[in-house]
């Protein structure tokens, strides 16, 4: 009986439609969307990362970010007291900086105890992990050119602390520096951006960036795959980018619903 069940549930189709119990979309949106449009692409699992020219946003962009879970904002040096009397505000919005400008007398300090997520582009060595672990991320996001993707440069940073994002980076390609990819670090979850076909070491999540709505049953197939799987959409400030972001949120949203059912 039992060995007739499992053949039973082997050739049973998998769920028609999606459900989940989480999920994680993160959305890049630039500081000229307008506060009711922002807010409106609030979810339970929506990640917001808003890039700012000034390190300035509006008092009602400000209001909107209490909204999402979890906001960074991207902030550069100069900062000044305006800017901090300004992001005081908004207490839980974390800091999405680049880590070139993590030598510079530790400007970011100024805006208090926040979570730090930093950005890394290019070769990652002894230097950079030094820099970026000395500010505690929360978060540390590494993209590189294949040839900058060394496994010297892997084992620096898998060793740092926080959550961790590579990326744009072939895991079934050729490796620079010879060896294979592993994921060994005790202290924290991996991420790899990938596109949905890519494919990643095992104890790593994929991150995909969508830019069209897939069709449910390959939605469905992702995610049975890899639940953890998180997805990211950049977002443009004309009305049908924001539409689009928009029906993701709303899509998820309901898989979530209806898991709860």
């Amino acid at each position: 009986m039992a060995v007739l069940l499992a053949a039973v549930l082997a050739q049973a189709p998998g769920p028609a439609s999606l459900t989940l119990s989480r999920y994680r979309l993160n959305l890049l949106v630039d500081e000229s969307v307008d506060a009711d449009t922002l807010r409106s692409l609030a979810g339970s699992g929506t990640v917001l990362w808003l890039s700012t020219r000034s390190n300035m946003p509006r008092d009602s962009t400000l209001d909107a970010l209490k909204s999402f879970p979890e906001v960074w904002l991207r902030v550069r040096p100069p900062l000044v007291e305006a800017h901090a009397r300004q992001l005081a505000r908004a207490p839980r919005v974390g800091l999405w900086v680049d880590a070139t400008t993590l030598d510079l007398s530790g400007w970011h300090h100024r805006l208090g105890p926040r979570p730090v997520a930093v950005e890394i582009r290019g070769p990652m060595d002894v230097d950079v992990a030094r820099r970026v672990s000395a500010v505690r991320p929360s978060r540390v996001a590494w993209y590189s050119r294949p040839e900058e993707a060394t496994l010297a440069g892997w084992g620096e940073f898998v060793q740092l602390p926080g959550a961790k994002l590579m990326g744009p980076l072939a895991m079934d390609g050729p490796v620079s520096g010879g060896g294979a990819w592993t994921w060994r670090s005790p202290t924290s979850r991996g991420v790899v951006w990938v596109d949905s076909k890519g494919r990643v070491p095992a104890g790593v999540v994929r991150r995909i960036r969508v830019r069209e709505l897939l069709e449910e049953s390959a939605l469905v197939s992702l995610f049975v795959q890899e639940p953890a799987t998180e997805l990211e959409i950049e977002v443009g400030a004309d009305p049908e980018s924001l539409g689009y972001a928009r029906a993701w949120v709303e899509r998820l949203e309901a898989a979530v619903s209806g898991s709860a059912r």
